[in-house]
């Protein structure tokens, strides 16, 4: 029996999508799904991409880390350099590329998949979307997502996200800069889709010069 697709990769009209295919688990990231996503990303073809937009299959994008993974006493031992090579191969070529980045999210996104969106340009939500960094409250310090964090949100709102992990709902985000737009769920891969492309129709050189001018936190 073939293995289940766990990540979906299409290029349409120059735009790159990617979708977390594991509804069933509400996109739960454990290390086959990390290990396809960076592989999805890294064979895109770069002659034919001019934007990226990440997202995932059913109503909720990403539910963050598998709780199996978290959740384990030992998950120093076990997953932590594995996930630190896996995540550090994303994050480098998200905030790599020349051509506009974004995440569409639609209910809830948590741990690790609100942190991928740390390291694009642009955050798409739906209305009753959820974000969350709740690492601290499995004892885990997620302290390469900080920088990239607090250059949104300032440092006295940072802590309180990764000190609490607790929720954020899309109007603060929104009003916290976390946030590009909140829309209707229904809308959220169109809407991003349609961000990105109207950025990529502008020259890519000139994209990209500009995107090299603003602030790296790293």
């Amino acid at each position: 029996m073939a293995s289940p697709t766990l990540v979906d990769s299409d290029v349409t009209d120059g735009i790159a999508t990617i979708t977390l295919a594991r509804p069933d688990k509400l996109n739960a990231v454990n290390l086959e799904l990390l290990s396809a996503l960076r592989d999805a990303l890294v064979d895109l073809p770069e002659d034919a991409v001019d934007g990226l937009v990440l997202t995932g299959a059913g109503d909720v994008t990403c539910a963050g880390m598998d709780r199996d993974i978290v959740a384990d006493p030992a998950y120093g031992e076990t997953y932590a350099d594995e996930i630190g090579e896996l995540t550090g191969e994303i994050y480098e070529f998200l905030t790599s590329r020349p051509y506009p980045t974004a995440v569409g999210a639609r209910g809830a996104l948590i741990g690790i998949g609100f942190i991928l969106s740390l390291r694009c340009d642009f955050l798409v939500a739906g209305e009753e979307t959820t974000l969350a960094m709740p690492e601290v409250q499995f004892g885990i310090a997620a302290s390469h997502s900080i920088p990239y964090l607090e250059a949104i949100v300032g440092s006295r709102v940072a802590k309180e996200i990764v000190l609490t992990g607790e929720a954020v709902s899309p109007e603060r985000a929104r009003a916290l800069g976390l946030l590009n737009r909140v829309v209707p769920s229904e809308d959220v891969e169109a809407e991003t889709r349609e961000l990105v492309g109207d950025i990529a129709d502008h020259d890519s050189a000139v994209v990209q010069e500009l995107k090299g001018e603003l602030t790296d936190p790293a």
